[in-house]
């Protein structure tokens, strides 16, 4: 059979009788003619899902979605979801015969008005997927997106997060940001930095995944789980990618991490709250993160410029002296006696910091994660350090996703290929 295009087009029939009538017809024409007037010849509604070329994309998805046995309860669940949001509204109702690469292309470009590259990837890479599953169930002979020219952004599938720039921290910088922390949260600060671990998987480390050094090789610290949520539930399911790995530590990060399970079981946590449970992201983060990043950011000799001023004999409104409320309204609070502005806004703002260029201040503002950043920028500055190592230390299933992730960081790499074709070519003229 043909396509309106001029290409060839296969199908299959889910019993022989059906395949039988429709060789007939295709024979009769020489086989030029096309799918959809074989399936009119033959009576058969493309529309109607409950015929063999009829089957629409949700009917397919529900059926193929919970037949899935490699995905997490929080993964699936999060399938749903897209699907329920963006695919099933735009294909939802479709026969999966209908489908076709501009339909793809011009939902992409729609998700691209509404939402950032890597969450469009998310949703492509779900449809990809689904219709893939659909041309080896025999449902239609080639999968539609494959037909557009959608580039996948290597990033998305990796864990960075949002519009966050990564930050690298020097390891001055560390130094300075964690001498902020209480002690208590140092061991796993350090953990965290010296092993590039992600925060699902640093708090679900347990005792057991502590292994002393032997004759043979140092410390190691196994990274086999993580922490996942489906339904409003956490659990303990597999690493990102299920990207087992064992990560090589320091005796004396061993022997730290050791001393928080000593005599404790196996399945004790390395990082736990007060009541022995797991940490919480959002509670570490506003408790702990927040309030020593704030104090690393603040410069004894150069405070944060406040707002207002003194000024003898002032009297009045806040907004007769320029003050307003945080939305831009002039501010009707009597001004401090003495000064330029009510209480509420008389000094520095909340969470504002120094800007002052003084060395024993931080001037950036990491996340939890950059922590992670930051061991693979320490890596990448090692010669002796290659891309493959780093790439299995992050747990990256792909080298091409850490190069789309810390390319900047190998400009010494691109710089060399100069000198290597210099030295190609020297060698060949002597």
């Amino acid at each position: 059979m043909w396509r309106n295009d001029g290409r060839k087009q296969y199908t299959t029939w889910p019993a022989q009788a059906y395949a039988e009538e429709a060789a007939a017809i295709v024979e009769g024409h020489r086989g030029r003619i096309t799918a959809d007037r074989v399936y009119t010849d033959m009576g058969i509604d493309l529309g109607d899902s409950d015929s063999p070329a009829g089957t629409t994309l949700r009917k397919w998805c529900e059926e193929w979605l919970p037949s899935k046995t490699r995905i997490t309860p929080g993964t699936r669940q999060r399938y749903e979801q897209q699907l329920r949001d963006r695919i099933y509204p735009a294909f939802g109702d479709t026969p999966l015969t209908q489908i076709t690469p501009v339909m793809v292309g011009r939902w992409l470009n729609d998700l691209r008005e509404a939402m950032g590259p890597k969450t469009v990837t998310r949703y492509y890479s779900l449809l990809h997927t689904a219709l893939g599953a659909a041309v080896r169930h025999g449902h239609i002979p080639l999968n539609p997106c494959h037909g557009t020219d959608f580039v996948r952004d290597q990033v998305a599938d990796d864990d960075d997060t949002g519009g966050h720039r990564a930050v690298y921290l020097t390891p001055a910088q560390y130094e300075l940001l964690r001498a902020q922390f209480p002690s208590r949260w140092h061991p796993l600060l350090d953990c965290v930095v010296e092993t590039g671990t992600r925060w699902s998987e640093v708090t679900a480390l347990a005792a057991q995944h502590l292994v002393p050094a032997s004759a043979g090789s140092g410390p190691r610290l196994r990274v086999w789980r993580a922490w996942k949520e489906a339904n409003g539930r956490r659990y303990l399911g597999t690493t990102k990618g299920r990207a087992k790995r064992v990560l090589p530590i320091g005796a004396d990060l061993h022997a730290t991490l050791a001393g928080l399970v000593a005599g404790q079981p196996p399945e004790t946590l390395l990082f736990r709250g007060d009541d022995g449970g797991p940490l919480d992201y959002d509670r570490m983060y506003d408790r702990v993160w927040k309030p020593a990043l704030h104090r690393a950011r603040l410069c004894p000799e150069h405070p944060p410029h406040g707002e207002g001023a003194p000024l003898p004999g002032a009297r009045g409104r806040c907004r007769d002296y320029g003050g307003t409320t945080w939305t831009g309204q002039p501010c009707g609070a009597r001004v401090v006696t003495g000064t330029t502005r009510c209480a509420a806004h008389y000094g520095p703002p909340p969470g504002a910091v120094s800007d002052c260029d003084c060395s024993g201040v931080l001037h950036v503002a990491p996340s939890w994660h950059d922590l992670r950043h930051t061991y693979a920028s320490w890596l990448f500055s090692d010669p002796r350090m290659t891309p493959l190592a780093i790439s299995r230390l992050l747990g990256h299933q792909q080298l091409a996703t850490t190069s789309e992730i810390y390319g900047d960081l190998m400009p010494h790499a691109i710089d060399a290929a100069v000198d290597a074709v210099a030295d190609a070519r020297r060698s060949a003229r002597s």
